[in-house]
C-alpha cells in the first residue's frame, strides 16, 4: 500500500522506500505504476489512521490490486477535486461531500455507480435521502458512507437554574427557554453569522423546512411564509435580545467555545461537538430540533465515495468502493453515523448523547439542497439573515427579499413561488 501526496509521483523514480515503526504504516514512493493493478484514492486526512487499517484488508482480499492513499484536507478538497476534474487527471476514488456531486454530475465528470447497488448492498439499506442526494436522471453517481445532520444541544445545569425541566419542542418553548435563561453574560442561543455563509443558511433553513418549504432535486422550494418564519427564530433572537450579540462575530467553533464556557444556554449543532463538551466536564443534553408544534426538520449532508468519468481504473475503483461500503467497514469509518441502516446497529451510534441526533437524522430530515443555482445565492440569504439580525430589515421585508432572489436565480417554479 502506499501513502503519499501527487507531488510524490515523479518520471523516473523506480524505487520504493519502506518506513517501518510500531503499528505502522508502510509508506512507498513509486513509479510508473500499472494503472490496471493500482487504486489511487483521495481521502480526507481526518480517516487515514481507520482506512490505512482497511486498505491493509482490503489488499489481502485482492492481491491484484494496490491501493495508493492521497490525503486532502477539508480546506484544500473542493479546490482539489474541481481542478483535478475539469482536467482529466484523476484519481480512481475520492471521498467527498455528497452535497457537491451535483455540480460534478452536471458537467458529465463522474461514474454511474448503480451497478454496485443489489442484493450485497441494496438501496433500501441507505438512510432515507441519502441515495436522492447523489443520484440523478435515475444514476447514482456515489456511495454515502457517513451521513448526519444537526439537532439541539443544550446545558442541563443552565436551563436547569432557570426552572426549566427538559429540552424544548416547539418554537414557543425554545424562545420563552432561551429568554428565561438569558440574563447577564449569558444568552440562551447562538447562531453562526461570522462564519461561513452555508453554516448561517443551513440553520436557517432547518427552520424554514419546518414551516413548509421543501427540496426536491436539490433545490429549495422557499415561500415567504417559511422564510418569515425562519428569520423570526434565527435573526430576531438577535435582534430582540434572546440569542447572543456574539452571534454576528462568530464561527461554529466559537458557537461552541460560548456553549462550553456556560455563555449559551443552547445551540443547534453536530453531535460531534457533544464528546468534547462531556470531555469539558458539562452536563449536556441533546434533544431534535423543535419545530412549530412539535418536532423540527433539518437538512442532512454526508461524505460519499466518487468515481471520476476519467478514473484510470474504474473496475478497480469499484472493486475497493463496494469493500469499503460493507456494513462494518463503513460503521469503522465514520464519527457520526454511517449511511446504512445495518451499519448503524453498533451501540455507540445510539447512546443518551447520539440518539437524538440519529432520530432527527432518520426521521426529521431532508438532503441538504445542493443545486449549484442555491449554492450561488447562500451569500445573499446569509447577507439578509444578517440585516434582519441587525435590526436593518424586518424579518417580513428579509423573506421577501430571499423570495424575489429564489425566484430570479432559481425561477417561480423552483423556488416555490409563494407569497
Amino acid at each position: 500500500m502506499a501513502l503519499r501526496g501527487r507531488t510524490a509521483a515523479f518520471i523516473g523514480v523506480s524505487a520504493a522506500l519502506v518506513l517501518g515503526v510500531v503499528g505502522t504504516i508502510a509508506s512507498a514512493v513509486v513509479s510508473g505504476h500499472d494503472s490496471a493493478r493500482t487504486v489511487t484514492w483521495w481521502l480526507p486526512n481526518w480517516d487515514t489512521p481507520i482506512a490505512t487499517e482497511l486498505v491493509a484488508q482490503f489488499e489481502a482480499e485482492n492481491p491484484d490490486l494496490t491501493v495508493r492513499m492521497v490525503e486532502t484536507t477539508v480546506d484544500t478538497i473542493a479546490n482539489k477535486v474541481s481542478v483535478a476534474l475539469d482536467s482529466g487527471d484523476t484519481p480512481d476514488v475520492i471521498t467527498e461531500l455528497a452535497s457537491r456531486t451535483r455540480t460534478y454530475v452536471r458537467e458529465n465528470q463522474l461514474a454511474d455507480l448503480s451497478d454496485l447497488f443489489g442484493p450485497q448492498m441494496p438501496r433500501e439499506d441507505f438512510i432515507s435521502g441519502a441515495l436522492d442526494a447523489v443520484s440523478s436522471g435515475g444514476a447514482v453517481h456515489a456511495v454515502p458512507y457517513r451521513w448526519d445532520c444537526i439537532a439541539l444541544i443544550y446545558n442541563k445545569d443552565l436551563l436547569a437554574g432557570a426552572g426549566i425541566t427538559g429540552p424544548p419542542t416547539t418554537w414557543a418553548d425554545f424562545a420563552a427557554d432561551a429568554k428565561a435563561v438569558t440574563a447577564g453574560d449569558v444568552a440562551g442561543v447562538a447562531w453562526p453569522m461570522g462564519g461561513t455563509p452555508n453554516d448561517l443558511v443551513n440553520r436557517f433553513l432547518g427552520f424554514a423546512l419546518s414551516a413548509g418549504a421543501t427540496v426536491e432535486d436539490g433545490v429549495p422550494r422557499l415561500t415567504t411564509e417559511s422564510s418569515r418564519a425562519a428569520l423570526e427564530v434565527v435573526a430576531s433572537s438577535v435582534a430582540d435580545g434572546w440569542a447572543s450579540r456574539s452571534s454576528l462575530e462568530v464561527d461554529n467553533t466559537e458557537v461552541r467555545e460560548l456553549f462550553i464556557n456556560g455563555r449559551v444556554g443552547m445551540y443547534v449543532g453536530g453531535v460531534f461537538d457533544v464528546q468534547l463538551q462531556l470531555d469539558a466536564g458539562m452536563n449536556v443534553g441533546t434533544a431534535v430540533t423543535p419545530g412549530p408544534a412539535g418536532p423540527g426538520m433539518q437538512g442532512a449532508d454526508g461524505w460519499g465515495y466518487v468515481v471520476p468519468a476519467e478514473a484510470p481504473n474504474t473496475e478497480g475503483a469499484k472493486r475497493l468502493v463496494a469493500f469499503l461500503s460493507r456494513p462494518a467497514n463503513m460503521a469503522r469509518l465514520t464519527s457520526t453515523y454511517p449511511a446504512r441502516i445495518s451499519a448503524a446497529d453498533d451501540p455507540r451510534f445510539h447512546d443518551e448523547y447520539r440518539q437524538a441526533h440519529y432520530e432527527q437524522l432518520t426521521e426529521h430530515s431532508v438532503p441538504t439542497p445542493n443545486d449549484p443555482a442555491w449554492v450561488s445565492m447562500i451569500p445573499s440569504v446569509a447577507g439578509t439573515i444578517q440585516s434582519v439580525a441587525l435590526g436593518e430589515s424586518t424579518p417580513d421585508e428579509g423573506a421577501r427579499a430571499i423570495q424575489a432572489e429564489a425566484d430570479r436565480v432559481l425561477g417561480p417554479a423552483g423556488a416555490g413561488g409563494g407569497r
